[in-house]
């Protein structure tokens, strides 16, 4: 009885060879998906960067499709009469600049230069590069202040002018009398020359 279990389960050395063949294959294929896995490293989506890629998309469609509208070559947009749809078509201005402009504009009385856009609040010297050959400015519809007139609350929005600057010119035409030409304005010794040479178009002694 022994003999014949020994017989029946007794193999070959070329079987036995064979088996071990067959048992390691069987371990290679069951082992392949995590070697797999680990060798092969997926790229993984960052659904936060995916957004940020789609809103940029987007942003540069919108941009491109903002410059189509721009003026053309030749074609100059008047400052100190443009309103703000008109100022938007304007290279690189959108709303928030041209209400800027319009605002500044009204705290100055109109723009007697272009090169006071760059005194606008965030408007660079790259942004005015790009606009100054499509802008220009008529001085002859520019407000005047009457400083024989104005109050000190009347002189508070002008730009060019510190508080300091504006009670003085209001005390001394209290205590000398009216100014007579602009020529005045230099007996006001807080007012210095450069103030003097900004202010000029914007004040009216008549």
């Amino acid at each position: 009885m022994r003999s014949q279990l020994k017989n029946y389960f007794s193999v070959s050395k070329k079987e036995w060879n064979g088996l071990v063949v067959l048992v390691v294959l069987i371990l290679l294929v069951l082992a392949t998906p995590y070697l797999f896995k680990f060798f092969r490293k997926d790229n993984i989506v960052d659904p936060h960067a995916l957004d940020k890629a789609v809103l940029l998309l987007n942003l540069v469609n919108k941009q491109s499709a903002i410059k189509q509208q721009k003026i053309g070559t030749g074609v100059k947009i008047e400052l100190n009469s443009a309103d703000t749809s008109k100022l938007k078509e304007l290279v690189g201005i959108g709303s928030a600049f041209a209400r800027r402009i319009v605002n500044y504009r009204q705290r100055l009385g109109g723009f007697y230069r272009k090169e006071q856009l760059l005194e606008v609040f965030g408007l660079d010297t790259a942004q005015y590069a790009a606009i100054q050959q499509q802008v220009s400015v008529d001085t002859f519809g520019i407000k005047k202040i009457h400083i024989n007139k104005v109050s000190f609350e009347g002189l508070q929005r002008f730009p060019y002018l510190s508080y300091k600057q504006m009670n003085a010119l209001i005390r001394f035409r209290e205590q000398h009398g009216e100014y007579t030409s602009l020529a005045d304005l230099r007996a006001v010794a807080i007012i210095d020359k450069i103030t003097l040479q900004k202010i000029k178009p914007y004040i009216s002694c008549q």
